[in-house]
């Protein structure tokens, strides 16, 4: 029997203990033992095959494999969809962005970190409806990557970036309102509310004294008051660097997001007050309507930076997170 015949059964089984929840390892590891102790190739064949049966048969690696392949395929084709992207500087904040949230989706097998910690109805729900949305994120992604006109390129970077920071505040929300996030009532009180606060202080500053900043200036401001409210609100005795953090993440997230809301919300629908003269070159009579146009432009910034807050608190949220108790390894 060779060296290679001898390891394929042992390369196989810890491939397989790699992808078991955490409540399983313990078995997989014991599992790899016992195969050591076994020295025919066909024994150790049969052995390393009846595991991963066993395994099977609860589905736990079945679902994670599947969970696997799912993180996998919509990271590689969502990759190569922003290698089209023909701007390197947002191509690469894309790379890192996309990579956070892979990472932190594949975190999510863990008990207790996102969504629904059981095997009912409603966690088998969420759980498909989650594949199907990255089923079809990766099937978007590949029609991109080739893309057949110069247009249809810029198309594509927009709904890549669009799609990128949406998830970005969806998953940074769910992730530090997770069972196992270290985040308190206290803490995500503090986080949002100050967002909200200095959200509520822009829109204050911009309709008492008109027009709306052509910059951003004031929006990061007002965001980092924001965080250091939440920071300091959530520091002392009774707090904890995680959290800290997590609250200054949050509130940079909630004040950005809202932010931009708000700046595309007036630019279209706001009184023409609000409105400042930043086409000075357009045809009479289109000044108002070009500028608010190009009044969300500079904005943008905001709202790249807030996805790249959310990405962060959700990665933190996952790196914090607290151990698994008895009862939830053992679902």
């Amino acid at each position: 029997m060779t060296t290679t015949d001898q390891d394929r059964p042992a390369r196989l089984l810890s491939a397989a203990v790699l992808v078991m929840p955490a409540g399983r390892r313990e078995w997989g590891r014991a599992m790899q033992a016992e195969l050591a102790a076994i020295d025919d190739a066909p024994g150790r064949r049969s052995f390393a095959w009846g595991c991963l049966r066993a395994a099977a048969v609860q589905f736990h690696l079945l679902r994670g494999a599947i969970h696997l392949l799912v993180v996998l395929g919509t990271l590689g084709t969502l990759l190569a969809w922003a290698a089209t992207i023909d701007y390197p500087p947002l191509a690469w904040i894309l790379y890192a962005m996309v990579s956070v949230l892979a990472a932190v989706c594949w975190e999510a097998r863990r008990a207790g970190m996102l969504g629904p910690t059981g095997d009912g109805v409603l966690a088998w729900l969420l759980r498909g409806a989650g594949y199907l949305v990255a089923v079809a994120i990766a099937a978007v992604a590949l029609a991109h990557t080739h893309p057949a006109t110069l247009e249809a390129a810029d198309n594509g970077s927009g709904i890549l970036g669009m799609s990128t920071v949406a998830a970005s505040f969806v998953i940074g929300v769910v992730a530090v309102s997770a069972k196992r996030s270290p985040a308190t009532a206290r803490m995500l009180v503090t986080g949002f509310g100050s967002g909200v606060a200095a959200t509520m202080l822009w829109l204050i500053i911009v309709t008492v004294n008109p027009p709306i900043p052509p910059s951003a200036g004031w929006a990061l401001t007002l965001t980092a008051v924001a965080a250091t409210v939440a920071v300091l609100a959530n520091a002392g005795p009774f707090g904890t660097p995680e959290r800290t953090l997590l609250a200054g993440l949050l509130a940079i997230t909630t004040s950005m997001a809202l932010i931009f809301i708000g700046v595309v919300l007036l630019a279209h629908f706001g009184p023409d007050s609000l409105i400042p003269a930043i086409t000075p070159h357009a045809l009479p009579g289109y000044q108002v309507s070009e500028s608010r146009i190009e009044l969300v432009d500079p904005y943008v910034l905001i709202l790249i930076l807030g996805a790249a807050a959310a990405a962060a608190l959700s990665l933190t949220a996952v790196i914090t997170r607290r151990p698994v108790s008895k009862p939830a390894q053992e679902r």
